[in-house]
């Protein structure tokens, strides 16, 4: 198997990143437009902003979470040289879970379907990671 293959999920989540930043920079703007944020918010974000503006920055905030032991994940498969169909199939999956999560975080904010989703995604990262360890 073309070993970089595995490259192209751990794509996905970054361009996920990549948009979740522009759609937080967008939320701040008409939120600091609208006079409901000041400046000093975007120093220490010790301020209550609205809703959309917190539910954006979370959002954001969370693709340096868990997705981070993913790029490490997708890393060491690239290295190691020796990809296989499951490994392939944990990765799209956490990157697909990724995106939803953060599409009903965004949206819905339904707290039960998004922690389904986390642990749908969850559960591929650790079942990647434990198909890596065995293939040591």
């Amino acid at each position: 198997m073309n070993n970089a293959l595995i490259i192209y999920p751990g794509f996905a989540v970054v361009f996920l990143t990549f948009l979740l930043y522009t759609k937080n920079r967008i939320e701040v703007g008409k939120a600091f437009s609208a006079k409901q944020i000041k400046g000093s918010y975007l120093k220490l974000y010790k301020d209550i902003p609205p809703d959309n503006v917190e539910i954006s920055r979370q959002t954001l905030k969370n693709q340096f979470e868990l997705p981070i032991i993913f790029y490490f994940l997708v890393s060491l498969l690239y290295i190691k040289g020796s990809l296989n169909q499951l490994d392939l199939i944990f990765a799209w999956i956490f990157a697909i879970s990724r995106y939803i999560h953060a599409y009903v975080r965004l949206s819905t904010n339904y707290v039960p379907r998004r922690a389904k989703i986390f642990i749908v995604g969850l559960i591929a990262l650790l079942a990647g990671w434990i198909n890596f360890i065995i293939g040591l």
